[in-house]
């Protein structure tokens, strides 16, 4: 869903004010947006005070500087309300919603992961031990290495060790027996990428 930025806060005073002239004017006669609210008009007088009050301020009086604060943040309420307006009016419409003036954002998309691809077995460093290894792949929070002893079938109940590595040793089997392994890359809200399943004998 494509939305408008209301965060004003990265802005110097300068360019508070231009950004809300340009939504001002970008608005005005604006058909998508007929009926604005609040109106342009109360917009208008919001960004005339906020200047008023920055031209005062530039001397640093403590008093001039209060008030440039304080019309800034009635300016900063107020294009915060209208860019409600905005949305609602949009639809979620890019090209209308840039036509406001407003900065857009865009909700970042969930990132998907891909298939590890072959998993690389191999011997370890002591009798028993085997190790797994498949590519890094983008975006994954974790890897779990799962082996079995058996042939696997769609019944088949794996043994898991999360890692956050793409590598893992598997310990303690069997010298000379066959096992059988694949790898799950995890993402985000809980996205499963499974590996093809590699076999190799134990030394």
């Amino acid at each position: 869903m494509i939305k408008v930025s209301i965060n004003f806060s990265s802005y110097s005073d300068s360019n508070f004010g231009k950004k809300a002239e340009h939504i001002h004017n970008s608005m005005n006669l604006n058909a998508a947006y007929p009926t604005p609210t609040p109106t342009l008009a109360v917009l208008l007088a919001a960004i005339t005070q906020y200047n008023t009050d920055l031209l005062a301020a530039a001397n640093l009086g403590r008093t001039f500087v209060a008030d440039k604060n304080k019309s800034r943040q009635q300016l900063d309420i107020t294009l915060r309300l209208l860019a409600l307006y905005v949305m609602q009016e949009a639809k979620g419409d890019e090209a209308t919603l840039i036509s406001s003036g407003y900065t857009i954002t865009k909700q970042r998309e969930p990132s998907y992961i891909t298939n590890p691809g072959n998993v690389t077995l191999y011997n370890g460093i002591s009798t028993g031990e085997m190790g797994s290894s498949v590519k890094s792949v983008s975006g994954a929070v974790s890897y779990v290495h799962q082996i079995t002893s058996e042939l696997p079938t769609d019944d088949t109940v794996w043994e898991s060790n999360n890692s956050s590595a793409s590598s893992f040793v598997f310990k303690n089997l069997i010298q000379g027996k066959q096992y059988w392994v694949r790898v799950a890359v995890v993402g985000t809200r809980g996205q499963l990428a499974y590996s093809p399943v590699a076999s190799m004998f134990v030394q």
